[in-house]
């Protein structure tokens, strides 16, 4: 899977840009603030149908422009095809496929698979446990359009429970009608969970290789998925048991059922739902210890990089190809050893987009092949 050419209108600070990309490393050079992170930003944009960086659309449009396109010609397993995104001051953003406007945006899902690395992922390590969900259903919901459909369903259903949780509490509702929506949420929740579980698992495994390489074999990386049940009760020895053998269908549903029981009265009370998938966290750990607390920024560092190294081989696994690499600026943070390290492993099979304010720390890894360009305020000033 590759982006063969990528065309930019009024996105962000790029009034027009045409370039073709190399199917595998492409580095944009530059100083800061001239447009490499917008330019990742809007294949980002393209196959996710949001920005990693604003929640407001109207921000990625050219100032005082009224309308962005992003268009890109791709190349995956299934054949050729051109993806079109317009974002509009005044209407809804669209998304085309082949020419094909889609109905839902979460039907663009799964045509354009990337992972992206940026300095704020950091705070998959650092940040709240919102952070580390968001980061497995957007992995999970490129690859699997069932886990699409499941977990759209369960925001539905828990949006409703909420607001018929907030009638009880006003008196307007009736307590046994809660039984309804509980059967639903239980339902989409199982799937979910099960799904992220499993899905857990396997990146440990992907990411303590990766990281024992990039490492030189100094650290050992473990992964551990922590439903809401394990990250409310559990204890810190408790978290390295869990795993997906411990959460087959049955079990889940049984464990959230009792939850919700356990919860009804506190829910009532306060009209939200407080147990389910949208509590849960994921736990990483150096030689048995907690990354968030103890290790460094540089260790943090190098356990993100990992992770997304084992994104890539998860991707490849379930679906057949490698995702677009999307690397904003993060690499040079890195020692000569463990850049190389990573470059080594995605060399030749990934296409990477990577930028970078100094192509010199890259050159001296003496690289097989590569596209580099420069970005100076939003246009292309050189290609080689």
């Amino acid at each position: 899977m590759h982006v063969e050419a990528l065309e930019l209108n009024q996105f962000r600070n790029y009034r027009n840009l045409n370039i073709e990309l190399d199917p595998y490393l492409n580095i944009f050079v530059g100083d800061n603030a001239q447009g490499k992170t917008n330019l990742l930003e809007s294949v980002y944009f393209l196959a996710t149908g949001r920005s990693h960086r604003t929640n407001r659309d109207w921000d990625l449009i050219y100032w005082h422009g009224e309308e962005a396109q992003v268009k890109a010609q791709v190349t995956t397993a299934i054949g050729s095809f051109t993806m079109r995104a317009v974002l509009s001051r005044d209407r809804r953003k669209r998304f085309m496929i082949g020419g094909e406007e889609l109905r839902r945006q979460s039907d663009l899902l799964g045509f354009l698979n990337v992972v992206l690395f940026s300095p704020d992922d950091l705070q998959l390590i650092k940040g709240s446990p919102t952070m580390r969900r968001r980061f497995i259903d957007l992995l999970l919901a490129q690859i699997s359009k069932v886990y699409r459909h499941d977990l759209v369903n369960y925001n539905r259903v828990l949006q409703q429970r909420n607001t018929f949780l907030k009638s009880i509490a006003e008196g307007k509702g009736k307590r046994e009608d809660l039984l309804l929506w509980d059967e639903q949420l239980i339902h989409y929740g199982t799937q979910i969970m099960v799904r992220r579980a499993k899905a857990v698992e396997r990146l440990g495994e992907l990411a303590g290789i990766n990281h024992r390489r990039i490492s030189g074999g100094e650290e050992n990386l473990t992964v551990h998925y922590l439903p809401f049940y394990a990250a409310e009760g559990s204890s810190d020895n408790e978290f390295g048991t869990l795993n997906s053998h411990d959460f087959d269908a049955v079990r889940i549903g049984e464990d959230f059922a009792q939850g919700l029981e356990a919860n009804r009265q506190q829910e009532m009370r306060r009209g939200v739902t407080l147990v389910g998938p949208q509590r849960d966290d994921i736990l990483f750990r150096i030689d048995g210890k907690d990354a968030r607390q103890f290790a460094s920024q540089g260790q943090q560092r190098t356990v993100v990089l990992a992770v997304k190294l084992a994104e890539l081989e998860f991707m490849r696994e379930e679906v057949g190809e490698y995702p677009v690499f999307l690397l904003d600026d993060v690499l040079s943070e890195l020692d000569f050893s463990r850049r190389s390290s990573f470059l080594e492993i995605i060399g030749g099979k990934v296409q990477t987009l990577l930028t970078t304010t100094d192509v010199g720390n890259f050159r001296q890894d003496k690289l097989d092949h590569y596209r580099e360009y420069g970005i100076v305020d939003g246009r292309l000033v050189g290609e080689g």
